[in-house]
């Protein structure tokens, strides 16, 4: 089931993301490089942040924050591996909510960070109409962590 993030998971959504991103893919990122991981109810209270509950724990995670009028950034897509496939599809159902939300805040541009090593949400993102775009070309009040990424861009109509 897909909603609303609270804070009561706060530690969950940490462990997941941290979890998959040193324990899956070795990328050595720490919380104290996260800031959205340390408050995420406030880092996103002008977008939103989304989790994927099964069994009573966080599987998945998305999160969409409000760069400028009309541009915001994909955030934090993580589903735990036992929980991915179309089977379940809970990486594209996250993907689902926050698109809903983003067209609300009339997002017209919609970017997003990820390491080169995660070739199945490159897949999952070219499958929903992202193109790969450079650094040069992100908005200069984008931030992301220091290492090697790869950059998309969503254009919403």
């Amino acid at each position: 089931m897909i909603q609303r993030f609270e804070k009561q998971w706060q530690t969950q959504v940490a462990d997941l993301v941290l979890g998959i991103q040193n324990g899956e893919f070795g990328l050595g990122v720490t919380l104290a490089m996260q800031i959205d991981l340390h408050n995420t109810e406030k880092f996103y209270e002008n977008g939103g942040f989304w989790v994927a509950i099964e069994d009573g724990k966080v599987v998945g995670s998305i999160g969409l924050q409000e760069l400028s009028e009309g541009v915001g950034v994909l955030r934090k897509m993580f589903v735990d591996k036992d929980y991915r496939g179309k089977e379940r599809s809970i990486a594209q159902k996250l993907f689902e909510v926050l698109l809903i939300d983003a067209k609300k805040m009339k997002i017209r541009q919609l970017y997003l960070d990820t390491p080169p090593i995660a070739y199945a949400a490159h897949r999952l993102y070219k499958r929903n109409g992202f193109v790969e775009t450079t650094r040069e070309k992100l908005p200069n009040t984008y931030k992301f962590v220091e290492m090697p990424l790869k950059f998309y861009v969503l254009e919403l109509v």
